[in-house]
């Protein structure tokens, strides 16, 4: 494209100028001194290309929230959730602002800077734009700020608003709606904090995937069920939700035998006495399996009557209890 083309452009408010050797050496060039293109601010071109430097009239805020981030409600029928507020927000009260403004000044002259201080004016509302969107442009995900947080915010001049500065939170609890195995993907549904408890949202739904190829502590050869709960982490390279922690089932557990177990008997029946240093291995309380330890010939190690008491450690392999003590008969 020529100079004289992008001369007639949408800033033909002021021309294109190529840099120069100069201009190079010093990073940048000024395209010019006081054109402003639409609201942008002035150009510049350098090695990343044209950028803009913020306008004069930019006004940058620090807001103490009142309140927690609000966002749409999804559960509703087709269609009525799509009058609500498509981006989060919340109430919150002014502390500090900053006004870049060229023409505000203080009675003595001086140009006005910033202004403000423990408390400012009312409160007002805010808005975080950043959010991650889902079906119909609507925010879904966690809450990136609370009541009490102090968060920075721009106004800007198209919507008429305050927006939050923050980054959207990309770290999210889950729960699997359907069974993962090693290496693979899963649906999920999104489990937020409501009313004092972890409850998971089933209008959110979304992908997570084991990029650590079954590798996450607790898990076994056949995977994760539904239901099992965990975080992940939308990754900027692979633009997937990459597992980051799963439950873990219990690694130890204290057991009594259900049924006998003989020296010549591979597993048995048994009940969960008590666990720790993970989930509970049982909590429908239908019973776990344990494994009988092989010895060098064709018997086993242990054997118990039943109602015996032992202890057995979590085996990923055979996703089931093996047997390291137990009552002698």
């Amino acid at each position: 494209m020529s100079i004289q083309r992008l001369r007639r452009g949408p800033a033909a408010a002021g021309r294109v100028r190529r840099p120069t050797a100069a201009g190079f050496s010093k990073g940048t060039t000024r395209l010019r001194r006081r054109g402003h293109p639409g609201a942008a601010g002035e150009a510049h071109y350098g090695a990343a290309g044209v950028s803009f430097i913020a306008p004069v009239e930019t006004r940058v805020g620090l807001f103490e929230l009142l309140s927690t981030l609000a966002y749409p409600d999804l559960s509703q029928p087709p269609g009525e959730h799509l009058s609500q507020e498509p981006t989060p927000w919340a109430l919150a009260r002014p502390l500090w602002c900053h006004h870049f403004h060229q023409q505000d000044r203080t009675p003595s002259g001086e140009p006005i800077k910033s202004y403000g201080g423990g408390t400012l004016g009312r409160q007002q509302v805010i808005y975080h734009p950043a959010a991650l969107r889902a079906e119909h442009g609507y925010a879904v995900g966690h809450p990136g700020a609370a009541a009490g947080d102090r968060v920075f915010c721009v106004w800007n001049r198209q919507s008429g608003r305050w927006e939050m500065l923050t980054p959207p939170l990309r770290l999210w609890r889950f729960e699997l709606k359907e069974d993962l195995a090693p290496g693979q993907s899963a649906a999920a549904y999104l489990l937020p904090f409501v009313a004092g408890q972890y409850q998971p949202e089933v209008h959110v739904q979304f992908t997570v995937h084991d990029a650590l190829h079954g590798l996450l502590r607790g898990r076994g050869r056949n995977g994760e069920h539904r239901g099992t709960r965990g975080y992940a982490r939308l990754m900027p390279d692979s633009g997937r939700w990459e597992i980051l922690a799963l439950e873990q089932r219990a690694r130890w557990v204290r057991f009594a035998l259900s049924e006998a177990l003989t020296f010549q008997a591979s597993t048995a029946q048994a009940e969960v006495l008590s666990y720790w240093d993970g989930d509970h291995p049982d909590p429908h309380h239908q019973g776990v399996v344990v494994l009988n330890c092989p010895t060098s010939g064709d018997q086993y190690m242990f054997a118990g009557a039943a109602g015996a008491v032992g202890l057995a450690c979590y085996d990923p392999q055979e996703d089931k209890y093996r047997i390291v003590q137990l009552e002698c008969p």
